[in-house]
């Protein structure tokens, strides 16, 4: 049990998931593991570190992906992991799908995903 779930007073789940040679610990409280098992198919957690003027540290929920970069943490639940490096220190939307490109060398350590009143939260640590 790391520090994050001893703050968390070890309640939900820890898995650790191998990536790139790399271990990411996904924690899950206690009510995210209540609405993940109530779920038809997997919630994808898109890890994303995006690197403009400043880095910005995000996580986005999505009922479904089709990314061959899913990596599967369990039957109900999946990361994606996305950096964004742009041309320009605007991040439109427009500039964000172009710059997609796929950076394995950013891994996160660990993942926190929690439900509150109906909606999705994470955070995750470098």
């Amino acid at each position: 049990m790391n520090w994050l779930s001893r703050l968390t007073g070890g309640k939900g789940s820890s898995t650790t998931v191998r990536n790139s040679g790399k271990e990411i610990e996904v924690l899950c409280s206690a009510s995210a593991d209540t609405a993940l098992a109530q779920r038809d198919r997997p919630l994808v957690a898109e890890i994303e570190l995006a690197f403009a003027c400043f880095a910005r540290k995000q996580v986005h929920f999505h009922e479904m992906s089709t990314s061959k970069n899913v990596i599967e943490v369990n039957e109900k639940l999946a990361l994606l992991i996305t950096t964004i490096i742009p041309d320009t220190c605007e991040v439109t939307a427009q500039a964000k799908d172009a710059a997609r490109a796929p950076l394995r060398s950013f891994m996160p350590k660990w993942v926190r995903i929690d439900c509150v009143k109906g909606k999705w939260v994470g955070e995750y640590g470098l």
